[in-house]
């Protein structure tokens, strides 16, 4: 099954707007080794509400697959290559279960905006049915704003434990023009019945993405 891999980078560099032509290089390197050792095209990102923060988008054939490269030589060389400007023990790294970087029949590709939400849903694991029949009742009404671009989510497969007790999570990636775009969707009349889904949730994380072109 093909998974997504999900990574957050906080960086060490105070230069952020822009990033360092350094670390730039350093990243289109890492981007070409996963790339290489995957199959897939991977993806960074820099996040608007907090530019030393980068996430790092792209597919494996399975987990299984990604954790064979981990321990191997080429990612070990990718670690030096990041020491400096990286804390390896402060990177968050998950996967999710399914393909979140393909593209709908029709629509533009989520990467392709000009800026993408990152929607992280906690999920009590008893309201995970539910949370997925609501989200598939309102997710027409979000691709309708967002239109042309795509929505895609999925399940984080690494459950997070929160005070003894495991909880699932959704993250969900759309496309908009700007931060502006996406806050605006909250005064539509189609939100007040998007918003249905909070009767499923513990909690929300909504960070703003900008594409890295390397």
């Amino acid at each position: 099954m093909t998974v997504t891999e999900f990574a957050i980078l906080p960086l060490r560099t105070t230069q952020t707007t822009p990033l360092p032509s350094s670390l730039l290089a350093k990243f289109k390197t890492a981007k070409e080794v996963l790339e290489k050792a995957s199959g897939f095209t991977f993806y960074f990102l820099q996040q608007v509400e907090d530019p030393s923060t980068v996430y790092i988008l792209g597919s494996w054939p399975s987990v299984a697959a990604h954790h064979v490269f981990l321990p191997s030589p080429e990612n070990q060389v990718l670690l030096e290559l990041l020491e400096d400007t990286v804390t390896a023990s402060e990177i968050q790294l998950w996967h999710l279960e399914a393909d979140i970087l393909k593209t709908s029949e029709g629509k533009q590709p989520i990467l392709d905006a000009p800026t993408i939400s990152c929607n992280r849903h906690f999920v009590p694991s008893e309201k995970r049915a539910g949370f997925s029949e609501k989200m598939a009742e309102v997710k027409p009404l979000l691709e309708g704003y967002t239109r042309p671009y795509d929505v895609q989510g999925g399940w984080r497969i690494e459950k997070e434990v929160v005070q003894g007790n495991e909880r699932d999570e959704w993250v969900l990636f759309s496309g908009f023009e700007d931060v502006d775009h996406h806050m605006a969707f909250a005064k539509t009349d189609e939100f007040a019945k998007y918003r249905e889904i909070v009767e499923f949730v513990e909690g929300f994380e909504v960070k703003h993405l900008k594409r890295l072109r390397l």
